[in-house]
């Protein structure tokens, strides 16, 4: 294992971490809270100077949900992956952490602001040429969207659009649409 694997890997170890810790503590707090869990498809558009692909990735998370703050830990795994002129980029792994505010939490259709740290895998793969895999990490900041079920309060539609990372030649943005459940 080279030294950018190992970094790489103790970084996501140490993401992965600090994430439970955080769901922990949390979870100790005497306040009204729920524990929940979502799923969703998505599509993680990879944007360069030279052009986009739009590779696939299922979406879970775990989280707790304070009323007006939330906190959750995001796992994201490929389901397919997308190709620019022979270039094929796949999306082996996402780990993320995101705090979720809700600025007006008695409103049925809830918009939230979400602020968190990312770290995308990416791999890419070309005629002759050898698989290339790097990963982008940094801050994500994006917008989300959800509303109850009316027929089941504690299943609910989301639709998350988040900016995982952005750099100077390359901008990587995730469009969830899924479910969240609350326990």
């Amino acid at each position: 294992m080279n030294k950018y694997m190992l970094v790489n890997l103790r970084l996501r170890q140490l993401l992965l971490r600090v994430g439970l810790m955080s769901l922990m503590v949390f979870m100790s707090l005497p306040v009204h809270a729920r524990t929940y869990i979502a799923v969703a498809p998505a599509q993680l558009k990879i944007k360069t100077d030279s052009g986009s692909t739009k590779p696939k990735v299922m979406d879970y998370r775990l989280g707790y949900d304070m009323g007006v703050h939330k906190l959750e830990l995001a796992y994201m795994k490929s389901q397919s992956d997308d190709n620019l002129n022979e270039l094929v980029t796949d999306i082996p792994s996402v780990t993320s952490l995101f705090y979720r505010y809700d600025p007006d939490p008695g409103s049925g259709i809830k918009m939230e602001f979400i602020l968190g740290y990312s770290q995308v895998e990416i791999e890419s793969t070309y005629i002759n040429v050898p698989t290339f895999t790097e990963t982008f990490s940094g801050l994500s900041y994006g917008i989300g969207i959800e509303e109850a079920l009316q027929s089941l309060p504690q299943m609910k539609f989301k639709i998350d659009f988040i900016r995982m990372y952005k750099g100077d030649t390359l901008k990587l943005d995730l469009l969830s649409v899924g479910f969240r459940y609350e326990f």
